[in-house]
């Protein structure tokens, strides 16, 4: 969630200027309030199947198996395309403190996140979403030191990196509104993953709590610092990511990497899920293919030499599982990050209706078909309101960007 928020939501100030932090607070309490639309869903299938829900439960319940195919397809494609963004950023970023060609660096890029694979998830998840909190308060903190000096001397003339955003300079207000809305929405869709966080839960009424605080304090420690003081330090000027508007090089070099590695790490993130459902698939035929040669082995079991010096298929299950359904996605991902070269602009492009759908739309809708009974005026003002919303800001943006 972290990850695209510190970059693209200082960027949003510079079409509304100082109104964007209260744009911000208001895109936050939206989120904030979805997220628990969507844990209340969540708890109404939990209870009547009594197992662990998912997106796609939820959309099967609510517009039947039509629904669950799609709700599952848009919300792995949203993280695959969130994954390439961040592999892609990562590379461009290496490449503007460095001579390598952008495919070098991609790939090795590539590589090191490939070493993720061998790593267990749930504590993995644990331990890369620490270091990246951690990772950000040190890019706040250099950020913060950098601008104890004068500002004629913090930003550079040209800009390190090309960052491709649109001329909004002479659109009308509701344009600009409506453009800052998204991008800063687009730093809070943390929806992705609040169905694996609530299932691995052991009391699942405090998810609500856990989720919002979560995302209390990403606005107030990370979010709210960095957009004011990006803001206040580089003005409308500011046409790129934050860190390579420093003059220091030194400075601006260990941002970069800090920041790089905060990528990767989101990036590790982002494909937990898509990992998950992967996994899950070659669970299945492991499965058929060892009580297949189980069935055969009792057949065998009095002939010499038969299976008993076979090793069991469920001993290399883990490792091999792991080892193709990571492969398999971050070539994937890198395919589509060349592909994107990088373009921030594309990146959000394409994330902007998925990221919309799931983070506003979707969770209002499951909401309204699962808990109706239960809503009251207020609740359905808010909905009115959410949905209203979505639906304008997207148009705008779309009609922006494209």
């Amino acid at each position: 969630m972290i990850g695209s928020g510190l970059l693209c939501l200082p960027l949003a100030l510079v079409e509304i200027e100082w109104t964007g932090l209260l744009l911000l607070v208001l895109a936050g309490l939206v989120n904030m309030y979805t997220s628990k639309l969507l844990i209340q869903a969540l708890d109404v299938v939990r209870w009547s199947s009594g197992k662990n829900v998912f997106f796609s439960d939820l959309g099967r319940e609510c517009f039947g198996q039509f629904g669950a195919i799609l709700t599952a397809s848009l919300v792995y494609v949203s993280l695959i395309i969130n994954c390439s963004g961040y592999l892609g950023l990562a590379a461009s970023f290496i490449v503007g403190i460095t001579d390598f060609e952008h495919y070098t660096v991609l790939l090795m890029l590539s590589i090191c996140v490939w070493t993720h694979a061998f790593a267990k998830s749930l504590k993995s998840l644990a331990v890369f979403s620490a270091l990246n909190v951690a990772l950000c308060l040190w890019m706040e903190a250099v950020i913060v030191g950098d601008a104890m000096y004068p500002l004629k001397q913090l930003a550079l003339e040209q800009s390190a990196f090309v960052y491709e955003t649109p001329d909004l300079s002479n659109a009308p207000i509701y344009l600009k509104l409506a453009y800052s809305f998204s991008l800063l929405a687009s730093g809070f869709v943390s929806h992705i993953i609040v169905p694996s966080f609530y299932n691995n839960m052991e009391d699942t009424r405090k998810c609500t709590s856990a989720v919002t605080k979560s995302q209390v304090g990403v606005l107030m420690l990370m979010y709210l610092p960095i957009c004011g003081i990006s803001y206040a330090v580089y003005g409308p000027n500011m046409e790129a990511p934050v860190v390579f508007n420093m003059r220091n090089t030194f400075v601006r070099n260990l941002t970069i990497i800090l920041y790089s590695t905060h990528l990767l790490l989101s990036y590790s993130i982002t494909l937990f899920p898509v990992q998950g459902a992967f996994e899950a698939y070659l669970v299945q035929r492991e499965e058929k293919f060892v009580k297949y040669h189980e069935n055969h082995e009792q057949s065998t079991s009095s002939f010499p030499g038969g299976l008993d010096s076979m090793s069991d298929p469920s001993q290399h299950l883990t490792f091999r599982k792991k080892l193709v359904c990571r492969s398999v996605l971050i070539v994937m991902t890198m395919l589509f990050s060349n592909w994107f070269l990088p373009s921030t602009l594309d990146v959000f492009a394409f994330m902007l209706i998925p990221s919309m759908l799931l983070s506003l739309v979707l969770p209002c809708l499951f909401y309204w078909k699962l808990c109706q009974e239960e809503a009251g005026c207020l609740d359905v003002i808010a909905i009115i309101f959410v949905l209203t919303l979505a639906v304008l800001t997207t148009t705008c943006t779309l009609n922006i960007i494209i």
